[in-house]
Formats: structure tokens, C-alpha cells, sequence
């Protein structure tokens, strides 16, 4: 059974690891591309599981020149209207801030009493 170690500071001369959960306690660990398969225990929890086989690479893929996303059209307005909204929530903020300062400063200040005097 192997044990499992937390993912060390990448090294570039370091054994070919990756990443994985335990599915105990959910725990970041590391385990060598060789260990694939072959059951493990968290080091955390002491969860007995068998460790998964590593991600393959996928070269990227260009995407082609219909399917950039910068010729779609809804993601273009989707955009523009996010960028709108957030504007709007920037003055909607900055008015509410003005608006209670304001109050704040008419009616929160104190005017001395003026003493009578006998």
C-alpha cells in the first residue's frame, strides 16, 4: 500500500508526479504517474482508496476561425451588458455613499443650546 505525501514545490528535477484528492477528507496529495492503480492511504485521515490513473496531456487545439470567440456576436453583447451593469452598480454605489453623507451632515450634527441667562 502507498502512502501518499502532500504535492511538494515544483522542482525541475523532481519525479514525475500528479495531483490528487483524497476522497476522505478531501486533502491535496501527490502521487508518482508509476503508483497509478495501485491502492494508497491518506496520510491525513488514513483513508484507504485506490489511486486514480493521472490526466493525459491533450495537445490545444486552434480553435477554428468561425469558432473564435471573438467573432460571437451573444458573447459580445453578453460582455457589453456585464460591463453596463457594473458600471451602473459603481454610480448606484457612489450616489448611495453621497446621499448619506449628505444626511449624515444635515442632520447628525448637534447645534449648541444657547443659554438663557438669568
Amino acid at each position: 500500500m502507498t502512502t501518499l505525501s502532500p504535492p511538494p514545490s515544483p522542482s525541475p528535477h523532481a519525479e514525475p508526479l500528479f495531483a490528487l484528492a483524497c476522497p476522505g477528507c478531501h486533502a491535496a496529495l501527490a502521487a508518482d504517474r508509476e503508483s497509478a492503480g495501485t491502492p494508497g492511504r491518506c496520510p491525513l485521515c488514513h483513508a484507504a482508496f485506490t489511486l486514480p490513473v493521472p490526466p493525459t496531456k491533450v495537445a490545444h487545439e486552434e480553435p477554428a476561425p468561425a469558432d473564435r470567440p471573438d467573432d460571437d456576436p451573444q458573447r459580445r453583447l453578453r460582455e457589453e451588458r456585464s460591463t453596463r451593469r457594473a458600471r451602473r452598480n459603481i454610480v448606484m454605489l457612489v450616489s448611495g455613499v453621497v446621499i448619506l453623507l449628505a444626511i449624515v451632515l444635515l442632520f447628525g450634527t448637534r447645534r449648541p443650546k444657547k443659554r438663557r441667562v438669568s
